[in-house]
């Protein structure tokens, strides 16, 4: 048991080499199957043919004269068996093929259709957004500009308040004092004029 479990693949080999047996077993038993006649024009066409030899072979025995063929009979009014009851999968097939080109092409167009839109919707979107960015550069410039103004006027006060401020600081120091009216006196007005 120990040898069958190490060594699977001579297990394998063996269980084909069964199936295979049985299987030609199987197949000698049983009869080849008899071909099926399903459709009733094919019988009746068989029929005819296999008449139609045997009057040829007994013509060509007797040396006698062929005799014309039988008429064929006429079709019946209602077809045999179950071929009424099915529908023409030729035609099932040529419908359905039909039906889906149609789709094929409703999908098409609709998928067509929506690229267009897409597009459309897509050149209006950059527009838009072209239009927006064009205003929002006017008014980035103006409020630049109006706040570089206002830096502008703040720094100019700031400078004079900053300047003043100072200046005051520099005189409370009494050397600082002394040195502005020394200033004073030489940049000013002179002493006659005022």
């Amino acid at each position: 048991m120990d040898w069958l479990l190490n060594h699977p693949l001579v297990l394998i080999f063996v269980a084909i080499a069964a199936a295979n047996l049985f299987q030609k077993i199987k197949r000698a038993g049983t009869p080849p199957p008899a071909p099926e006649t399903t459709d009733g024009d094919a019988a009746e066409r068989t029929r005819r043919v296999q008449e139609e030899i045997r009057r040829k072979i007994a013509a060509r025995a007797a040396r006698a004269p062929l005799a014309p063929p039988p008429l064929p009979k006429a079709p019946p009014a209602v077809e045999p068996t179950s071929t009424q009851g099915r529908p023409n999968i030729f035609q099932q097939l040529s419908q359905q093929m039909a039906e889906a080109r149609k789709l094929a092409e409703t999908r098409e167009r609709t998928r067509s259709a929506g690229a267009t839109v897409q597009a459309r919707q897509r050149v209006e979107t950059e527009q838009r957004a072209g239009e927006l960015a064009q205003r929002s550069a006017v008014v980035t410039q103006a409020r630049i500009a109006t706040a570089a103004a206002a830096s502008q006027a703040a720094r100019s006060e700031t400078s004079a308040v900053d300047a003043r401020a100072r200046l005051l600081t520099e005189l409370r120091e009494p050397a600082s004092l002394r040195r502005a009216l020394l200033l004073r006196e030489i940049l000013g007005a002179p002493v006659a004029l005022r």
